[in-house]
């Protein structure tokens, strides 16, 4: 029997989507020590600094809509996802902002991309 190009597709999406969930980050090793050190400063628990009412250190605020419109972690989505896009950003837009020197290094940007990629489990 001859797979269709849609059945090839389906099944493409499902190798992907089981191979993203395999290599997700663990969060406490892997993730949670790049937002504690470079993030929850400004998007954290305490709020008198937090930003852009923007709270990180809680899946459930992470996910919520901004003020702005979207969403900071869109789960498996990291092209909707507004941090994936603030961290490839430049000027005004990146973050975290250069004022903090604290910038990410490509390989934690890579982190945080594959961990939203496979559902930004916390």
């Amino acid at each position: 029997m001859q797979m269709t190009r849609v059945g090839f597709v389906v099944a493409l999406l499902a190798c992907f989507a089981a191979s993203a969930r395999a290599q997700a980050p663990d969060f406490n090793r892997d993730v949670r020590p790049i937002l504690s050190a470079h993030c929850l400063k400004c998007h954290g628990p305490d709020e008198k600094q937090r930003a852009a009412g923007l709270r990180l250190d809680l899946r459930g605020d992470a996910l919520k809509a901004l003020a702005g419109g979207g969403r900071a972690v869109v789960p498996g989505k990291p092209g909707q996802s507004g941090l994936v896009a603030r961290i490839r950003a430049t000027g005004a837009l990146q973050m975290p902002p250069a004022t903090a020197n604290k910038p990410l290094s490509e390989a934690q940007k890579k982190v945080l991309e594959r961990w939203v990629a496979a559902g930004a489990p916390y």
